[in-house]
């Protein structure tokens, strides 16, 4: 008999992602571990063990995260909590044949895990596609404060130099690296999977549902109910979307708008069921993150704003373009009031989301596409070649910061801080973007 494979996912969780993974892996008979090393600020909860080792770490860890940095804190917290997780990781590198890690975290601090379990010869898969983890810093507005405020000239750099470092030793070293295309192909160097061809498992779990109201509840009522629940009101575009909701009441639109900031998943998740539909983000990359994807789960559909989502279908495979009201950020009032006076398209884009994440995205059918890349019996089309993607305008903020910054980085510190010498057309299309000469990239 074939000894069957030990799976291991974590060590970190984003939005629900990995516990739903290891909930598809359960369906289709592939026994795994999730296992994180900190708990979800959300409540999304869902790992399937807590290892003695790791709870005792999570106590260092919470200890640490409420004190200011000192040598008192790097002695009595620091230090016990990556020792108690060094020994179970060396336990975890033994136990395990495959490891799904994600959001560039693996299991030891700065990825020094991945040279040992290539060695050993495990299989490794790295999701960078989420976002931050791998994006140029400079055009990731996910980088400043929950307020608005820029991270410093040498913050910015340091972040460039780490997410250029990451996506090239998970290269390096992982058997898979999974990538979206605005997000993760600007410091890759060799093909990844694209993250449209395998999806974001999604189930909303029944200790979630609060609401006695049924998923695909319609609401036909005025005022029309619109919810808005940024994890970082500045990245999400929160002022401008709720300004854009006042000019519109100020029009005579009778609108219940809904904000939910920094609460448990419970409470949102509550807030869902009793909208007419969501506002997810204004500056996006993607056409349904993973607030617009709990949305479709209810049959509610989301307005995202983002530049280029037209062009980023041709980056996904067929069949694998999830539907939202996309539009160009300066469109978002527009395509606001289309959902708030036209009641048929909200209901069938609603309807059109909800059939295709309980389809295509439920987590058993991601699984199954995530043991397709375990066995190597990967398609062609779920390939993406970062050298045939250029995109400049990043997530999370305008065009116009992005230009600063982008410009502040390399009056300061030259064309090289931009972290694309492997790519020469990248980085010129970056500067002409910016308004700089050419000429300074040469």
């Amino acid at each position: 008999m074939v000894k069957p494979r030990k799976i291991l996912i974590g060590p970190v969780e984003i939005a629900g992602y990995y516990r739903n993974l290891a909930e598809g892996f359960h369906q289709i008979g592939a026994p795994c571990d999730f296992i994180t090393y900190g708990s979800h600020p959300f409540g999304y909860g869902g790992e399937t063990e807590q290892p003695v080792l790791l709870r005792m770490a999570r106590w260092f860890g919470d200890f640490r995260r409420n004190r200011p940095r000192s040598w008192r804190t790097r002695l009595f917290a620091d230090l016990p909590w990556a020792v108690l997780v060094s020994i179970w990781a060396v336990w975890a590198i033994l136990r395990y044949d495959v490891f799904i890690f994600g959001f560039g975290e693996t299991l030891l601090p700065r990825n020094l895990d991945l040279p040992i379990l290539h060695k050993l010869g495990k299989t490794v898969i790295a999701n960078l596609g989420h976002g931050s983890e791998a994006r140029p810093p400079y055009v990731d507005g996910a980088q400043q404060s929950a307020e608005g405020e820029a991270v410093s000239g040498a913050a910015l750099i340091s972040l460039t130099r780490r997410n250029k470092r990451r996506v090239t030793i998970h290269e390096k070293y992982c058997k898979i690296v999974i990538g979206a295309p605005y997000s993760t192909t600007q410091f890759s160097s060799r093909r990844l999977i694209n993250f449209f061809s395998l999806g974001i498992p999604i189930r909303l779990h029944a200790s979630a549902i609060i609401s006695a109201r049924p998923a695909n509840v319609k609401r036909s009522k005025t005022p029309v109910r619109i919810l808005h629940a940024p994890s970082h009101p500045a990245a999400k575009g929160t002022q401008q979307i709720v300004g854009a909701i006042e000019r519109l009441r100020s029009r005579g639109h009778a609108i219940d708008l809904v904000l939910i900031i920094g609460q448990p998943f419970r409470e949102v998740v509550e807030a869902l069921q009793n909208c007419d539909f969501v506002v997810d983000q204004l500056f996006s990359d993607t056409p349904m993150a993973g607030f617009a994807t709990e949305a479709a789960w209810f049959g509610k559909p989301a307005v995202v704003g983002g530049y280029g989502l037209d062009r980023l279908k041709s980056y996904v495979p067929d069949g694998m373009w999830p539907p939202s009201k996309i539009c160009r950020p300066d469109d978002i009032e527009k395509a606001i009031e289309e959902l708030i006076v036209d009641v048929d398209q909200r209901h069938r884009l609603g309807q059109e989301a909800q059939k295709f994440v309980r389809e295509k995205w439920n987590p058993r059918a991601v699984a199954e596409r995530f043991l397709r890349l375990i066995d190597g019996d990967i398609p062609e089309a779920w390939w993406l070649d970062p050298q045939a993607v250029t995109y400049v305008q990043g997530c999370g903020q305008s065009e116009t910061r992005s230009r600063q910054m982008i410009q502040s980085l390399v009056e300061t510190y030259g064309v090289p801080a931009l972290e694309l010498e492997h790519r020469p057309n990248l980085r010129d299309a970056f500067l002409t973007f910016a308004g700089i000469p050419n000429s300074l990239g040469e």
